[in-house]
């Protein structure tokens, strides 16, 4: 019963369900909690391999399902344009993103986005109220009535949904691993050479000859993803609903200039991270292979994606519980799951000031035996090389987990080191 009560709970305040009487696990997968928002933009590269087959798979590979998609316009960019004396180099590309993304204002629009911002420079509360469970009209009126600062429900709202806003910039290459593997070849030569003991020598050279006849087979689809975070907090919030914020009661064109023109609004660099995948079989038949590179190009996406999840916690993402005795969730190897994986499951709750808080319940491990391959057409071809650790059930449409039996369906697991 205390299990019941609880997830009714969660359910008003992830879903705004007034009642909530009976769990569905059918229906668990559909619950609407709180994601991250996310805009991707693709830096574009010189020609290469099957270059428009890369590039078609990356506008082709699904949305990342665990953020809400907060695409501002643009999707691709040239750097040479933003080149800093012509530099496009790859230890210069951080700073020709940040160029632009400050010319283009980006942070700019995705504010605007955050706000439905109409093209007279009004505002509305509907898209947070949507994506928050909140209620818009409630918090418009209160920024019309100047209570805005110390509102608790705004400030949940810029900590929850705003403040959780990302870009990722990507840069796709696909080359020959001969490439690589000949150059870790020669670089091999000159060591065994050192090897004083003609054997011993022999042998090293041997097995680097081998090594390389492996490695050179094939080709790689590699992709480097370059993260930036939305800056929100309590200063630029207080700026933006005292100086900045209008609705159609309120029509101000000098308003509207001085948002067109701030530089209030900002992305910081978070990282980067770099995936690559194997791409293996017969090349042969055109068809047959630009859909390898197509299936290796979208894995490899997506396993950036997991990497910068696994390595910075502000963007890591929740996911419902689908189940809570067998415990289980709708992430599998896409996600780049692993047995033994650690998860806390939180809890989600409503603090006295109003603000959204996740209580620790306890944790949880990936049962190394039953993960879901959910990567992009899983089974159907064999296109990409994996380490991670492949289930023993290929019928699995969940990963299951060890751990207590006291959670339940909708509880939010966040994955830890």
């Amino acid at each position: 019963m205390k299990k019941i009560l609880l997830l009714c709970v969660v359910a008003f305040i992830s879903i705004g369900i007034a009642s909530a009487q009976k769990v569905d696990n059918s229906k668990i997968q559909d619950i609407k909690y709180r994601r991250s928002s996310l805009h991707t933009i693709l830096l574009e590269s010189d020609r290469f391999p099957f270059k428009d087959t890369v590039v078609a798979a990356y506008y082709k590979a699904p949305f990342p399902d665990k953020y809400n998609n907060h695409d501002v316009g643009e999707k691709s960019f040239n750097p040479k344009n933003y080149g800093i004396n012509g530099d496009t180099t790859s230890t210069n590309i951080p700073k020709i993103i940040e160029k632009y993304l400050a010319d283009k204002k980006v942070a700019n629009l995705m504010v605007a986005k955050w706000f439905d911002r109409a093209e007279d420079g009004t505002f509305d509360m509907n898209l947070i109220g949507e994506r928050g469970s909140y209620n818009a009209s409630e918090m418009q009126a209160k920024i019309a009535s100047n209570s805005a600062r110390g509102l608790a429900s705004l400030a949940d709202a810029g900590e929850e949904l705003i403040g959780n806003t990302f870009v990722v910039v990507s840069k796709l290459n696909f080359v020959k691993n001969e490439i690589p593997a000949k150059i870790a070849w020669e670089a091999s030569k000159i060591a065994t050479a050192k090897i004083s003991n003609s054997m011993l020598r022999k042998v090293a050279e041997f097995t680097a000859e081998q090594v390389y006849n492996k490695a050179r087979e094939g080709y790689s689809v590699w992709t480097t993803s370059y993260l930036y975070k939305l800056a929100w907090n309590d200063s630029i919030s207080s700026i933006f609903y005292n100086d900045y914020w209008m609705d159609k009661n309120s029509i101000d064109l000098a308003k509207k200039e001085k948002f067109d023109n701030t530089d209030l609004f900002s992305l910081k660099f978070i990282g980067s991270e770099k995936s690559r995948s194997l791409v293996m079989g017969s090349f042969m038949e055109q068809r047959s292979a630009e859909r390898l590179v197509e299936i290796a190009t979208i894995r490899t996406i997506d396993n950036v994606y997991s990497k910068l999840q696994k390595k910075y916690d502000v963007f890591k993402t929740k996911t419902p519980l689908y189940t809570g005795d067998p415990i289980t969730a709708k992430i599998g190897l896409k996600e780049g799951l692993d047995g033994g994986d650690k998860f806390e499951v939180l809890e989600q709750t409503i603090d006295k000031e109003g603000r959204t808080k996740y209580v620790r319940k306890g944790t949880i491990k990936v049962d190394g035996k039953q993960i879901w391959d959910n990567r992009y057409l899983a089974g159907q071809e064999q296109a990409a090389d994996s380490t991670a650790t492949t289930s023993n059930k290929p019928n699995l449409d969940r990963t299951f987990f060890k751990g207590s039996k006291d959670f339940y369906p909708g509880m939010l697991i966040r994955q830890i080191k």
